[in-house]
């Protein structure tokens, strides 16, 4: 859906320098991804005009299953998203750890109603498009919000007043003045490298794979229409598995170690998988295990790239949200997550206080930078960790087995709360 630009009201009030009164202020964000549709929403509820910008000519929904832990979920509760999801997303009563050898238990966590008592919001899964769809028609019925696809912004020039943005549409070039950019254009952000934030750096192969299906629940086993979240352990890979949309679907994410062999694109869901591959790969693995994983008719390899954290996610008035300023590994499943996040953090700084007064955007950037690099960094770091410990081998794998026996559901759960407890 294209419409055009809103351009921002001007004013000409005298105000303290690091102060500006509360007229009506224009964003551009770059990337209708979930990290962009949700900053839209929460830079109009700050009052900022929006200009949201998708490379894409349509916004299509796709993907596969997503995690929405309470740290989200609570986000998109306040901007009335979870009411549109309703009978889509999907509640697990539980985190179910096994071994993919034996097929037992190492661990039941509680979630459901424990969950939500516990951090205040709760732990959902969701298909991507249904969360996609949601966001889309919370941001075409924002009046604040101008999306525009088949955009794509080649290049910016920022002043002490403004942001220059140029602008690709239908092969023309244009030029959008704004009062704040911000790049959401994912992991291979052209914005970031323009920026030159840090040491130059590039997305980097993690040295794994994510394998994801989509399997009809009439065609998956009994077991994996149980509502729990399923994390399978073995060395060098991984699975998880949860029921989609009542169990309509079941959604499943194998990750494994290997070197990547796929073709030149990297984008989401773009190489196709071989069945029998990854059928092969499981083959050592628990009956039920395999079983599933059998139900798979049609995979999609996603090579998982990474980037190292930054100190920086600004400058003047450009800044980077979601996969731009942290692409992560998803072994905590925080990569949308932390986006949310980010799209809250940067519409409180950018909104006007008690008073009606609105900071200057350089330090609304720099307090929005302040606030959200820390934890993003931390949540990176914990992510590369989790991966390391999902994939040990041999007696290493044993020692954590039996570690996570010992510690227990509440230590377990309380290792989470600095993650899940937290609130933009």
């Amino acid at each position: 859906m294209a419409m055009p630009i809103r351009q921002p009201a001007s004013s000409s009030r005298s105000v303290p320098p690091d102060l500006l009164v509360s007229t009506s202020r224009h964003a551009i964000v770059s990337g209708a991804g979930i990290g962009g549709l949700t900053a839209a929403l929460a830079l109009a509820r700050a009052g900022v005009d929006v200009t949201l910008l998708e490379q894409a000519p349509a916004l299509v929904e796709a993907g596969a299953g997503l995690q929405l832990s309470p740290n989200a979920s609570g986000i998109l509760a306040s901007f009335g998203i979870l009411d549109k999801l309703a009978g889509l997303a999907v509640a697990p009563d539980r985190l179910r750890i096994r071994s993919a050898r034996s097929g037992h238990d190492i661990v039941r966590m509680p979630l459901g109603p424990v969950a939500e008592l516990r951090w205040g919001a709760p732990s959902l899964v969701v298909h991507r498009a249904d969360l996609q769809a949601a966001l889309v028609a919370r941001v075409q019925a924002e009046p604040r919000v101008a999306l525009r696809t088949g955009c794509t912004v080649t290049g910016f020039v920022a002043s002490p007043s403004r942001v220059s943005v140029a602008i690709l549409k239908d092969h023309r070039q244009e030029q959008v003045e704004a009062d704040v950019l911000v790049g959401a254009d994912g992991a291979h952000s052209m914005i970031r490298d323009r920026l030159a934030l840090g040491p130059a750096d590039r997305p980097q192969y993690s040295g794994r794979t994510a394998w994801r299906a989509l399997v009809p629940g009439t065609e998956a086993p009994d077991f994996a229409l149980r509502l729990e979240t399923s994390l399978w352990l073995s060395s060098r890979a991984h699975l998880v598995h949860y029921p989609l949309r009542e169990g309509a679907l079941v959604n499943l994410v194998a990750i494994t170690d290997e070197d990547w062999r796929g073709g030149k694109r990297r984008d989401f869901w773009s190489e196709p998988g071989d069945a029998s591959q990854i059928q092969q790969r499981f083959s050592g693995w628990d009956r039920d295990a395999r079983r599933l994983v059998a139900s798979a008719r049609e995979w999609r390899r996603w090579p998982l790239f990474d980037r190292n954290p930054v100190s920086r996610w600004s400058v003047d008035r450009v800044a980077l949200l979601g996969d731009a300023a942290h692409p992560m590994l998803p072994f905590f499943a925080q990569g949308a997550a932390q986006a949310i996040e980010d799209a809250a953090a940067l519409g409180s700084v950018l909104a006007p206080d008690e008073t009606g007064q609105r900071r200057e955007i350089a330090a609304a950037l720099a307090a929005y930078e302040q606030s959200r690099v820390p934890r993003a960094a931390r949540v990176q770091r914990a992510s590369r960790n989790q991966g390391v410990l999902y994939h040990l081998p041999g007696p290493a794998a044993f020692a954590r087995d039996l570690a996570m026996r010992a510690m227990g559901v509440e230590k377990m759960m309380s290792r989470l709360d600095w993650l899940y407890a937290y609130r933009a």
